[in-house]
């Protein structure tokens, strides 16, 4: 079963999901509303949530480019949790942070972070979905200008002779001849963030009350359960 948020009210009726977005981008934007619609029509076939997808300028609090997965993962969460003080009574809240990372093979891999908040949720632990991205390697002169410094959006302009590229396919959308593109890049990773909402019980299976995790002794009956059917 889903959230409840996610769910047809019991009185029936129409009702509107609010959703903040931590960025102006339209393809930032537009990739969470794509997402929100996927997830509901699966948890509300008849159609009675109706979205209501609101950009704001966020800040993530992490560099302009992060280098790290811990970096971008921070600033997504920072934009999602700035996003829903700027939207009064939101119901969830999202960030996308784009990142990179350096392997020890002198890759440099492109990747991003998804941040679901759901604030009314009391307990912390059942607040947040994060996921991220397919990772895709970035090409060697992309990477030796990140390396210096250079935002990544802006190398790309560079070496492809585009202009704000970050705001249409990005990088992931011209390496894949547009068939990946940004938008469904992140609508994908959006989606796997919300699991834990999308199929909360099955998520919360096992663990306490709270939600904050699973004691040795469920593990253990459940360990007993197995072992029983399979004899």
């Amino acid at each position: 079963m889903s959230h409840s948020l996610l769910r047809p009210g019991q009185a029936g009726g129409e009702r509107v999901l609010n959703v903040a977005v931590g960025s102006k981008n339209p393809c930032k934007v537009d990739a969470v509303q794509q997402a929100f619609a996927a997830v509901l029509r699966s948890t509300d076939p008849d159609n009675t949530i109706s979205l209501n997808v609101t950009g704001f300028s966020a800040p993530s609090l992490v560099s302009d480019q992060p280098m790290t997965d811990v970096e971008s993962r921070l600033g997504a969460k920072n934009r999602a949790e700035a996003a829903a003080k700027m939207m009064e009574g939101c119901d969830f809240a999202v960030g996308l942070e784009g990142g990179i990372v350096d392997d020890c093979e002198g890759v440099m891999w492109c990747m991003a972070w998804m941040a679901v908040l759901c604030p009314s949720e009391a307990d912390q632990g059942r607040r947040w979905g994060v996921a991220r991205t397919g990772a895709f390697p970035l090409p060697p002169l992309m990477a030796a200008l990140v390396r210096k410094g250079v935002e990544l959006g802006i190398a790309d302009d560079i070496v492809t002779k585009r202009e704000d590229s970050k705001l249409g396919g990005g990088t992931v959308g011209v390496l894949t001849n547009e068939i990946i593109p940004r938008g469904k890049y992140y609508e994908t990773a959006i989606i796997l963030a919300m699991t834990r909402f999308i199929q909360e019980d099955v998520f919360y299976k096992g663990c306490d009350d709270g939600g904050a995790g699973i004691t040795d002794e469920t593990v253990k009956s459940y360990l007993e359960r197995i072992e029983e059917e399979t004899k």
